[in-house]
């Protein structure tokens, strides 16, 4: 079964952005190739994971920060999204804010990612849905111990999750699963996948997009400035 056979298509997806700003997104990645070139490739990435979200046919929530970049958020991403300010004093809070938020709207269920997978596959996507669907819980890990999407129903809903977590440390998605498994509904975990946070993610993006027959924002940009990457991405 596919995701447009659901007998209910109320689910929807949560994306997590932050304005392109340099210094303030994708740091740790602006200290190898520079923070200007480090947020035009977030704008990338961005861009190219909401195009691989649109292919659901799902409604899509864009939860943003801060709230005074709404205009500059929109005119980046679209006015064709829903788009919520983040609430929350950290990223655990923001999330269950955003999970709550889709709830009180009907939603049936929901998958919560950020915008560092830019070429996450669709079909991860899809289990996810077709899982929560089921009324399973949803978790997909991260290579570097977190997690790239994670997704609830309002019925089994588990805000302890974002309790008391360490975020940014390899132990996320352990801790994660454990407080998920004290629960008394099935988890479904998908496949690990990895976020472009580093030089080697960046060149292990490049490397699988040269291999993909689409053309995406992201291998358009590298492409345009291989003089300034080629040998960051050799």
């Amino acid at each position: 079964m596919s995701v447009k056979q659901l007998p209910n298509r109320s689910l929807c997806v949560l994306i997590f952005v932050k304005a392109p700003i340099p210094g303030t997104v994708k740091s740790r990645l602006g200290k190898a190739i520079g923070f200007e070139a480090a947020a035009e490739l977030y704008r990338c990435f961005a861009k190219d994971l909401l195009l691989t979200i649109q292919k659901l046919g799902l409604e899509q929530l864009i939860f943003f920060a801060p709230p005074e970049a709404e205009t500059v958020i929109r005119e980046w991403l679209g006015e064709h999204h829903h788009y919520v300010v983040q609430r929350g004093d950290d990223l655990g809070e923001r999330m269950a804010y955003a999970f709550t938020t889709s709830f009180e709207l009907g939603y049936t269920g929901a998958l919560i990612t950020g915008s560092d997978s830019p070429d996450l596959p669709l079909s991860y996507l899809e289990r996810g849905l077709l899982a929560l669907s089921q009324q399973q819980i949803v978790l997909g890990s991260s290579d570097d111990g977190g997690y790239y999407t994670l997704g609830f129903t309002p019925e089994n809903f588990t805000p302890t999750v974002f309790k008391d977590i360490p975020w940014s440390t390899p132990t996320v998605y352990e801790q994660t699963l454990q407080i998920l498994h004290t629960q008394p509904y099935p988890v479904c975990q998908l496949p690990t996948w990895y976020d472009v946070d580093t030089l080697e993610d960046l060149r292990h993006l490049y490397q699988r997009l040269r291999q993909s027959p689409h053309l995406t924002e992201s291998m358009v940009y590298l492409q345009q400035h291989y003089d300034r990457f080629g040998s960051y991405l050799s």
